[in-house]
């Protein structure tokens, strides 16, 4: 029989993944700390062969949770590099330049 807290942790990693594409902050902690808490109960649990098959699956939805995340800094990141870039070239001591074929970041805008 599985442990209560792998099959919560399972469902919790879906509703991060849920959260994270949604971008809703709130729930992206809410269900960080709720993992983090399952996973201190986890901690020294001795595993059945079973469980440790969730246990692989429960890492990889882990990691694509991480690459969601990653991505989307990677996109702040960037998008705060061009916007001080824009900001600096319109803006050089006072001196408005006019900005030369401005670009799109993404193409959904």
């Amino acid at each position: 029989m599985l442990a209560k807290e792998l099959i919560e942790l399972n469902k919790v990693l879906e509703e991060e993944k849920n959260a994270l594409i949604k971008g809703t902050v709130d729930d992206i902690l809410k269900w960080s700390t709720h993992k983090i808490r399952l996973l201190q109960l986890l901690k020294d649990k001795k595993l059945t062969p079973e469980e440790v098959e969730l246990v692989k699956e429960i890492y990889e939805k882990n990691e694509k949770n991480r690459r969601l995340i990653e991505t989307g800094l990677n996109f702040v990141h960037e998008a705060y590099r061009l916007l001080t870039t824009l900001l600096m070239d319109t803006q050089i001591y006072g001196q408005k330049k006019n900005p030369k074929n401005p670009s799109l970041i993404s193409k959904r805008a």
